[in-house]
């Protein structure tokens, strides 16, 4: 993928870090810094963000694995500093393929935090077992702080200003109160386990967040779907998503956490396009490739010089030609693309032969999901459509893009 850096390929799928991947040592040293941590303490950041994002891959490959098993394969996981994608070819139409798919990567989040359980009741008892489950317990008390002063403020039991009052102020620590009275220390383990664990539950937790693209928007439609339909599902889904959106931005603003509003300007716009892509979908599958052919095109020969096709382009009637040889059959595609590249170099004498690209068939009773597929996913300018083996016209992206302003129109 453009601006990702490809680090390995695991079960034939490839994961890439996004440039912007390199932001999360800066935000590491940020937090070191105005929380006064020190060397060692920035160091243990760092340290804890290293496995942060190993469960996230864990995670993206729960859902890509599990969409496996009903034929959907995924292109590539993208690591990005707000966490991982899974690009699958589409997400599976049936109501529960989909929510098990989507709750797959939630799942093996919990299913890491049980194990992280298992080591510490194995490794630790008494006063460390103690320390152990005070540790998580702080966690969450911190995030039940945050929404219980968030929760006053819109009910108006308190002020803006006593809000953030009460944002900087240090949340009861059970930890600390342990420590004081016993004097134990906590060991590298005993800090780090119960740690690894809360991120665990927290991820799985944030990403049952209803609102897309997170997995808790896609069990929400998935759910859904199954009384309303896939198309009225999604259009539900959207819109909480996009208010939760909001809400986050609001979050962002008034606890100034600049990643918050980030998550939130993402999940507003991907629950926008999600809409945005299911209704396209649905209006594709109304259609088939008859419904936009064009029975007359231009048949170019193998022979000809690229001349032909670039006073053809200049007319601006086509841009894409099928080519044929001497015996009229079909041999390949030339593209607008190749036609300006012999342009530019004042390849006019030459063949076309030298500038064809393969060209792909599809039947004239194709649904209009596989015409856009090859012409916006696959990156073909024309195609060919076939009936009874002869072929009886063409469709290219010019034509797929007229056709669908004027159905856009009618709506």
């Amino acid at each position: 993928m453009r601006g990702s850096l490809k680090i390995f390929t695991w079960f034939g799928i490839p994961v890439f870090l996004h440039w912007t991947f390199a932001l999360i040592f800066l935000y590491a040293f940020w937090i070191g810094y105005e929380a006064n941590l020190g060397p060692f303490g920035i160091v243990w950041v760092l340290a804890i963000m290293i496995p942060l994002f190993g469960f996230v891959l864990l995670h993206e490959y729960g859902h890509a694995l599990t969409a496996r098993r009903y034929g959907v394969e995924t292109k590539d996981i993208i690591l990005t500093p707000i966490g991982g994608i899974a690009r699958l070819e589409r997400m599976p139409e049936k109501p529960i393929q989909e929510f098990l798919v989507a709750i797959a990567g939630p799942a093996v989040n919990v299913a890491i935090a049980l194990i992280l359980l298992g080591v510490g009741l194995a490794l630790f008892d008494g006063l460390q077992w103690e320390i152990f489950k005070a540790s998580v317990r702080d966690y969450f008390s911190a995030i039940g702080f945050f929404f219980q002063r968030l929760w006053a403020l819109v009910i108006g039991q308190i002020s803006f200003n006593d809000f953030q009052m009460l944002l900087s102020m240090e949340t009861p620590s059970e930890l600390e109160e342990i420590v004081a009275e016993t004097g134990v220390e906590v060991g590298i383990l005993l800090m780090t386990i119960p740690a690894l664990l809360s991120i665990n539950l927290g991820l799985a937790l944030f990403n049952l967040v209803p609102a897309f693209p997170m997995d808790g928007g896609r069990v929400l439609r998935a759910l859904l779907a199954v009384r309303f339909g896939r198309v009225r599902a999604t259009q539900w889904a959207s819109g909480i998503g996009q208010m939760v959106a909001i809400i986050f931005m609001a979050l962002s603003f008034l606890a100034g956490n600049f990643t918050l509003g980030l998550i939130g300007f993402f999940v507003f716009m991907s629950a926008r396009s999600e809409n945005l892509m299911v209704q396209l979908d649905a209006m594709l599958k109304r259609y088939k490739a008859k419904d936009l052919m064009r029975p007359n095109f231009t048949r170019l020969a193998v022979t000809d010089w690229m001349q032909t096709p670039i006073d053809l382009l200049k007319q601006g009637l086509e841009r894409h030609f099928l080519v044929f040889d001497m015996h009229d059959q079909l041999v390949g595609a030339l593209e607008e693309e190749d036609i300006v590249a012999a342009m530019k170099k004042r390849d006019f004498s030459t063949e076309i032969a030298r500038y064809l690209r393969k060209v792909e068939l599809v039947h004239v009773n194709e649904p209009l999901q596989t015409i856009y597929y090859h012409l916006r996913q696959r990156g073909h300018s024309i195609l060919g459509v076939v009936d009874n083996g002869e072929l009886v016209g063409v469709i290219d992206d010019v034509g797929l893009q007229h056709f669908m302003r004027l159905q856009a129109g009618a709506r």
